[in-house]
């Protein structure tokens, strides 16, 4: 029987749907409310699968796009290349500071961090960008904000796990390059040697006055000792120098403590005053680019020109469109309006610079304000704890007064007197110790000023032109991923009935076409494909819920999703298994397509006979086979609906069904023709058949939604043209034996 459908007709072979076997676990889930259709649909995830897919749905036409692409972005990557220069300065930034004879205690755990970020900060870069020489450089001339640009391009780099550091700067313009870096190496130098220098000889200054004080105190105390040595009893003096007295032990603790903690606060207390000696002779200068950077970042000044340069460009294209460029009417205007918000925008930017230097200012103000706030709360403090433990001293000489009963006069000015000279020795050595330090070897020093350099980073740019090829190779690519995401059509059974909620009853393997083929290749597919509608007859008759459905109606979502030629495949295999006579009906009015693979007369048929104008008896086709009977879809002379809604379909199913075993109807697809929901309800069961790569899961869903609605029965979708070699993976094949 299927090779009399092979060859009927006009000799081409007929264009036959294709499909599969049987997927269901069980045949009774089939009519189960949970398959009825929802709008709650399971997320959409791009995944490995689908993009397989994709892939192979588009890679012919991708890949020589992608080609072509690839070509065309390393070439246009290759003519706009221009060379860039990196130039380097390197220095130096000892982990440790160096010293010569004393290990002065570091004052800071991120030194090499500070340097770092300080050489990168608007206090280096802003006298940079102010130097005429800088300013005029192309790269930064024509930038509205050339502090931040530098801060982006300067880099301040280690070198592996060593002490060594380069400070880098590329630029197209090798000279260029080098000017920048070494501007920015002795802007930061010179701020740093500067303020060290005079910040460490100003601390040893004062040191050296408060050890001058201090030993002038100390004298004047040995003197006060000696006299009340001389006074008093020598027994008492040999006692108060050589008695034991647990008491003082407690009282040399406490000593001790005194004397750190005022020698710390002593230091304090200098450092404070030097620091306020260079703030005052600091005048608070902010450089003229940091302020001009900031001024173009006022509101008003944004506020004026940014429609100024809007107007900008409008006149650069009017100059170039209109017939006499610039001595155009319509030019003129614009330049003159542009003139008068040029001369606003300078006049708002002189006054926004007065309030923004004045903020700056009033800014750097406040933060040394701070930073001397600090100082001072740390100076209180450690006066705090002198105090407190001066109270504990007198406290325990009260103590031990009280249990002699006699006066220590004597012995407590010794005590002071030994107090005083260690204050002194403390404050003489830490003196000794900064001016001698103050020869040490500079903690950061420049080992290399920064060359022009001779040779490019880049001599040829292959990372740039590999990076676009491979952007331009697999941009076709992406974009069939993102076009088959948008359409998403049906690539397998699980997608179906993920999306669709409703079962797959069937996956039909692909029609073998003849291309040149050999014919045991082809014959192994027809048998395949045979096997698979085979599949889906075998589903509907023994299936237990549909084992009375005799009229099936066969519809799809669109057109070209197979479903005229599984409903000719249905009823060969069903009249082919059962021997019983099968009725196949061509519902599809408006674009019949049996008569055509059949190679039948379009007329008698359905329209003719429900429009009363022939009898059902002779619009019927017997001759094509003895077991398979075609109606012809007939001439429509009218509207089809017209025809279906006078109820002569019911009646013509009736009479089909007396007549014979099984009923099969081709109908027209749902979305577009809805005439075929009356066909479909007026049907036992429905099948609803979809093409794999062609059919799109939304327009399923909503023909499976319009079939529910309408009371028609759909029991299932049908997963037409799976590649035969698909269809063998996932099934197998199962050839008969030649002994029969």
């Amino acid at each position: 029987m299927s090779e009399m459908v092979r060859n009927s007709g006009n000799g081409s072979p007929p264009v036959l749907a294709t499909g599969g076997m049987p997927v269901l676990s069980g045949h009774r889930d089939i009519l189960r409310p949970h398959y009825v259709a929802s709008d709650a649909q399971p997320p959409q995830i791009i995944t490995a699968q689908f993009v397989l897919h994709a892939l192979r749905q588009w890679w012919k036409l991708a890949l020589p796009c992608g080609l072509l692409l690839a070509g065309t972005a390393a070439l246009v990557v290759y003519v706009v290349f221009r060379p860039v220069y990196q130039a380097a300065a390197w220095i130096k930034i000892d982990d440790s500071r160096p010293y010569v004879a004393f290990h002065l205690p570091d004052d800071s755990r991120r030194f090499a961090q500070t340097q770092m970020e300080l050489m990168r900060s608007p206090l280096v870069l802003g006298p940079v960008v102010s130097q005429p020489e800088i300013a005029r450089l192309t790269e930064l001339k024509n930038r509205e904000a050339p502090i931040e640009w530098l801060a982006r391009k300067v880099k301040v780099a280690p070198v592996g796990q060593s002490e060594l550091y380069r400070v880098t700067f590329e630029s197209k313009d090798p000279e260029a390059a080098a000017k920048i870096v070494n501007a920015v190496v002795d802007v930061y130098f010179s701020m740093r040697s500067r303020s060290d220098s005079e910040t460490k000889q100003r601390v040893i200054e004062l040191l050296e006055e408060e050890r001058d004080r201090r030993a002038k105190e100390v004298e004047q105390l040995r003197t006060v000792v000696r006299d009340l040595t001389k006074q008093a009893n020598p027994e008492v003096a040999q006692g108060s120098a050589a008695g034991a007295d647990p008491t003082k032990s407690v009282l040399a603790e406490l000593q001790g403590q005194m004397v750190r903690a005022e020698v710390e606060r002593q230091m304090l207390q200098i450092r404070l005053a030097a620091w306020k000696e260079s703030i005052a002779k600091q005048e608070v200068q902010i450089p003229e680019a940091v302020i001009r950077q900031a001024v173009e970042q006022h509101p008003a000044v944004t506020l004026l020109k940014t429609p100024l340069m809007a107007k900008q460009a409008r006149y650069k294209e009017m100059v170039a469109k209109l017939v006499g460029g610039e001595n155009h009417e319509a030019c003129r205007r614009l330049a003159e309006e542009i003139k008068r918000d040029e001369e606003a925008l300078e006049s708002v930017r002189k006054q926004a610079w007065d309030e923004v230097k004045k903020d700056m200012e009033e800014a750097t103000i406040a933060r040394r304000k701070d930073e001397l706030a600090e100082m001072e709360a740390q100076l209180e403090s450690q006066r705090l704890l002198e105090k407190l433990l001066q109270d504990r001293y007198n406290e325990q000489i009260g103590k031990r007064q009280q249990a002699s009963g006699e006066s220590l006069e004597l012995e407590f000015k010794r005590d002071e007197l030994a107090r005083a000279e260690k204050v002194f020795d403390l404050i003489a050595q830490r003196a000794l110790q900064l001016k001698t330090e103050q020869r040490a070897p500079e903690r950061v020093t420049l080992l290399q000023r920064a060359e022009t350099p001779a040779m490019p980073v880049e001599m040829f740019p292959l990372k740039a032109m590999t990076v676009a090829s491979l952007a331009g190779l697999f941009l076709p690519f992406g974009l069939a991923v993102i076009w088959e995401r948008l359409a998403r059509r049906v690539s397998d059974s699980q997608q179906v009935e993920e999306h669709v909620r409703a079962p797959v009853l069937a996956e039909i393997a692909r029609l073998p076409v003849r291309t040149g083929r050999s014919g045991k290749r082809i014959s192994q597919e027809l048998s395949v494909f045979e096997e698979s509608v085979d599949g889906l007859r075998t589903a509907l008759i023994l299936s237990e819920p549909l084992k009375d459905a005799r009229v099936v109606a066969v519809t799809s979502a669109v057109n070209a999703e197979g479903k005229t030629s599984i409903a000719l495949q249905l009823a060969v295999s069903i009249a082919r298994a059962s021997g019983d006579k099968v009725a196949l009906v061509d519902g599809d009015m408006r674009s019949p397509d049996i008569h055509r693979v059949l190679g039948l007369s379009l007329s008698p048929g359905l329209a003719d006979v429900l429009a009363g104008e022939c009898k059902l008896e002779d619009a019927i086709v017997g001759t094509w086979s003895n077991h398979v009977h075609i109606l012809p879809a007939g001439r429509l002379r009218i509207s089809p609906h017209k025809l279906l809604n006078n109820g002569n379909v019911k009646s013509v199913l009736e009479r089909l069904r007396d007549t014979y075993s099984y009923v099969v109807i081709d109908t027209p697809p749902v979305l577009p023709a809805s005439e075929s929901l009356v066909l479909a309800r007026a049907a036992d069961i429905t099948l609803v058949c979809t093409m794999r790569d062609v059919s799109r899961v939304d327009q399923v869903r909503k023909s499976y939604e319009r079939l529910m609605t309408t009371g028609a029965r759909p029991v299932g979708i049908i997963l037409n043209g799976v590649p035969t070699s698909h269809y063998a993976y996932r099934y197998g094949t199962y050839a008969y034996s030649r002994n029969w």
